[in-house]
């Protein structure tokens, strides 16, 4: 049980860091290593069977498409699905895992 918690606290603390990350990109390399941390979550999220915040993970995954010489299209869809990714990390394990 302790290890259950402390995965969900990793996986919160790397939800945050993404939050962080996604308001501070400034460069098209800095969108693409947040497209690349954000499907290293994606999987951490399948491997431990929290099924609904993978889903929502690659719902920001398909919002954030990276380019080389413009700002992304969709700030604001990805910033939405952080926000509710991160809120749907603090809800109670059974929800978040079927």
């Amino acid at each position: 049980m302790i290890q259950d918690e402390m995965e969900r606290t990793e996986i919160l603390q790397e939800i945050e860091a993404l939050c962080i990350m996604h308001e501070t990109i400034s460069r098209s390399s800095e969108c693409r290593d947040f497209n690349h941390r954000a499907a290293l979550l994606l999987q951490r999220l399948e491997d431990a069977g929290y099924s609904r915040l993978a889903d929502r993970a690659m719902s920001l995954l398909a919002a954030c498409n990276p380019k080389d010489l413009s700002q992304c299209d969709s700030i604001q869809q990805a910033k939405e699905t952080l926000v509710r990714l991160r809120e749907m990390a603090k809800e109670n394990p059974q929800k978040i895992q079927s």
